[in-house]
C-alpha cells in the first residue's frame, strides 16, 4: 500500500464524529496528565532526599531499587484500569491484500504513544542527574538506567495482555483480582519480602551489568504473547461473534413488590446481565473494605469523626453513585421504545429510587462489621446513610435531567469514558463534597452529634416526602423526554 497505517488512523480520527464530542472529559485528562507530571517531576527532585531519610544505611541507588516494584505494581494496576486497548478500523484492510501480521505491529506499535510510558521519566530523570551519575560509574549507569527504561515497555505489554483477557473473560477478571491481592497480601505480612527481592534484581545489574539482556527478553515475549493474541481475533465472525450461552435470571419475585416490581426486576436484569453495570456493581461491592484503609489506625489513634463520615458516606452510597452517575442513560440504547411502552416514567423514577435505598441498606448492614474499630461506625454510618437515600437519591434525578450521553452496556466498566459528559464529572461534588460541607458547617457551630441529627434528619424528610419529590422529577423527566431521545440517538 502507498500510504502507511498511520495515515489512515490520522484521516480517521480527524473525520470521526467522536472529535468533537467529550469535551469536557478530554479537559479533564488533560488537566490529570499535566497534575501528575509536576507531581512526578516534584517527587523526582525531592527524592534524594526522603531515601536520606528514610534509609540512611543504604546507598541511593539501593534504596530507590527496593521501592521499584511499589511503584511497577501501582502503575500496572493503574494501566489496567485506565489506560486504552490499541485500537483501528482494520475490518476493511481484511479483503485487500494486506498482511494481518502487518496490522497487528502497527497496533501494538502504536500502543507506545501512551502518556504512562512517558509519564515515568518525570520521577526517573531528575533523581538520575541529582543522585546516579554521583554513584554509578558511567557503563553501569546506562546499564541501570536501561533496565528501568525497558521495565516501563514490561509493565506497558504486561498490561494489555491482562486488559484484553479481563475484557474477554470475567473469570480471568476475577482471578487477576484475587493474584493481586495475594501478592499485596504476602509482601504486606511479610509471609515473603516480594518488594526487597524484586528491587535485588535491579542490585545485581548494578554489579553485572549483563543481566540487562533479561528485560528485552521480557519485553519480546509479552510482544510476541500480544501479537498472536490479535492475530487469532482477526477474523469477521470472531469480532462479531456471541456467547452462545447466556444465564438466565429469574427476578419475578420483584413483581411481588407491587405496582414498580416489575420495572424494578428489569432494572435490576439489566445490570445483571450487561458487562458495564455489572462491574460497577460488582466494584461496589469491592469498595465495601475501603475502610480498612481509612481506620486501620483505629487501635493506635482515635479516628477523626469528619473520616468516619466521609467513609460512611462513601461506603453505604457507592452503588448510588456510580449508578446514579448514568441514570437515566443506563436505558438510553432502548429509551425510545421505553418511552413508547405503557411503562410511567413515574415507575421508572420509583424502582430507581427503591434499589438506591435497598443497597444503601444493605451495604449499611456491611459496613457494620467495621464496629470492632469503633462503635461509633453504629450511628455515624446511619446518619449519612438516611441523607444517601433521602437527599443523594434525588441529588441525582436532578443531575439526570441532563443526561446527554447514551451507555454502551457491553463495554468493560472501569474506567471507561464512554457516555462521559459534564454532568457525570461534576456528580462527586454535590454527593461527596456537599454532604461533607454540610456536616463540616453544622458540626462547627453546633457539634458532631448535632450534626449527625441534622443529616439523618434531612434524610429522613426526604424519605418521608419521596412520592411527592418522584411526582416533581416525573413531571421535569417528562418535559425533556424529547430532547433526551434526540441527544441520546446523536451520541
Amino acid at each position: 500500500m502507498k500510504r502507511n497505517f498511520f495515515y489512515f488512523a490520522w484521516r480517521e480520527l480527524t473525520r470521526s464524529a467522536y472529535l468533537r464530542k467529550n469535551m469536557a472529559a478530554k479537559g479533564v485528562l488533560i488537566f490529570l496528565a499535566l497534575y501528575f507530571s509536576l507531581v512526578a517531576l516534584a517527587m523526582g527532585f525531592n527524592l534524594s532526599e526522603h531515601l536520606s531519610a528514610n534509609f540512611p544505611d543504604q546507598s541511593q541507588i539501593s534504596a530507590f531499587n527496593s521501592l521499584i516494584f511499589i511503584y511497577v505494581g501501582f502503575e500496572l494496576v493503574i494501566r489496567i484500569m485506565v489506560q486504552n486497548l490499541p485500537t483501528f478500523g482494520f475490518q476493511p484492510f481484511l479483503i485487500i491484500p494486506v498482511k494481518r501480521k502487518r496490522i497487528a505491529r502497527y497496533m501494538l506499535n502504536k500502543s507506545l504513544l501512551h502518556f504512562f510510558n512517558f509519564l515515568p521519566l518525570f520521577l526517573l530523570l531528575p533523581f538520575t542527574f541529582r543522585s546516579a551519575v554521583h554513584e554509578l560509574e558511567t557503563p553501569v549507569l546506562f546499564a541501570w538506567l536501561g533496565s528501568l527504561f525497558f521495565m516501563i515497555f514490561v509493565n506497558h505489554f504486561l498490561a494489555i495482555y491482562i486488559k484484553w483477557r479481563t475484557n474477554e473473560s470475567d473469570w480471568f477478571f476475577y482471578g487477576f483480582l484475587i493474584v493481586a491481592a495475594s501478592i499485596f497480601a504476602i509482601d504486606y505480612f511479610e509471609v515473603f519480602d516480594i518488594t526487597a527481592n524484586f528491587g535485588k534484581l535491579f542490585d545485581l545489574i548494578v554489579r553485572n551489568p549483563g543481566y540487562i539482556v533479561v528485560f528485552p527478553l521480557a519485553i519480546i515475549a509479552l510482544y510476541t504473547l500480544n501479537n498472536r493474541y490479535l492475530l487469532n481475533r482477526f477474523y469477521i465472525d470472531e469480532i462479531s461473534q456471541k456467547k452462545k450461552e447466556t444465564k438466565a435470571y429469574d427476578f419475578s419475585w420483584l413483581n411481588q413488590v407491587g405496582e414498580y416490581g416489575k420495572m424494578l426486576s428489569l432494572e435490576v436484569k439489566m445490570i445483571a446481565r450487561n458487562k458495564r453495570p455489572r462491574t460497577s456493581a460488582i466494584m461496589s461491592i469491592l469498595f465495601i473494605f475501603y475502610g480498612l484503609i481509612i481506620y486501620q489506625d483505629a487501635d493506635v489513634r482515635e479516628i477523626p469523626e469528619a473520616i468516619m463520615a466521609f467513609g460512611g458516606m462513601f461506603m453505604t452510597g457507592i452503588f448510588s453513585m456510580t449508578y446514579g452517575q448514568f441514570f437515566p442513560a443506563w436505558h438510553s440504547r432502548y429509551y425510545p421504545f421505553l418511552m413508547a411502552q405503557n411503562v410511567k416514567m413515574k415507575q421508572v423514577l420509583q424502582s430507581a429510587f427503591f434499589l438506591m435505598a435497598v443497597t444503601n441498606i444493605v451495604f449499611y448492614l456491611l459496613s457494620l462489621g467495621y464496629m470492632y474499630l469503633s462503635p461509633k461506625v453504629l450511628y455515624i454510618h446511619f446518619a449519612v446513610m438516611l441523607y444517601n437515600i433521602g437527599v443523594n437519591s434525588f441529588v441525582i434525578f436532578a443531575l439526570g435531567l441532563n443526561s446527554r450521553k447514551s451507555i454502551n452496556l457491553d463495554e468493560r466498566g472501569m474506567f471507561n469514558y464512554q457516555g462521559m459528559g459534564a454532568t457525570q464529572w461534576l456528580i462527586a461534588f454535590p454527593i461527596i463534597f456537599g454532604p461533607m460541607a454540610v456536616y463540616g458547617l453544622l458540626s462547627w457551630t453546633i457539634g458532631n452529634i448535632g450534626a449527625y441529627i441534622v443529616l439523618g434528619s434531612l434524610g429522613l424528610i426526604g424519605i418521608i416526602l419521596h412520592p411527592r419529590l418522584i411526582d416533581y422529577f416525573t413531571k421535569e423527566y417528562l418535559k425533556r423526554k424529547h430532547r433526551m431521545i434526540a441527544a441520546y440517538k446523536k451520541s
